[in-house]
């Protein structure tokens, strides 16, 4: 197996392990294996071998169904980041109104 194959299967578990930090929310985690896997795929390219072109394309197919699946969870993790800054902002505003409300009533 050339190295560019094996740079592929690097890049797999790469996306495999950025998969897994998306999972459990360690987001910064997950984009230092993005920016590895990026480096490793594109290193990949470079090391092109026609006789290599058949287990290059099963790779990239697995990398890429992989990479749908993390732009998904992505995605999700997104929208719950955002549902839950719009929860915590209605309640600091809720907070803040009901000290407002407490501090006059005490005047």
């Amino acid at each position: 197996m050339n190295q560019g194959v094996c740079l592929l299967d690097e890049a797999l578990s790469l996306a495999r392990q950025e998969l897994a930090a998306l999972e459990d929310g360690a987001y910064d985690k997950a984009v230092t294996f993005a920016e590895r896997r990026n480096e490793v795929t594109s290193m990949a390219w470079q090391m092109l071998e026609d006789d290599q072109a058949e287990q290059y394309r099963e790779r990239l197919v697995q990398l890429a169904h992989m990479q749908e699946h993390l732009t998904e969870l992505a995605a999700s993790a997104h929208n719950d980041i955002r549902a839950q800054l719009q929860s915590s902002r209605r309640e600091r505003r809720r907070m803040q109104g009901y000290h407002q409300a407490v501090g006059q009533a005490l005047q």
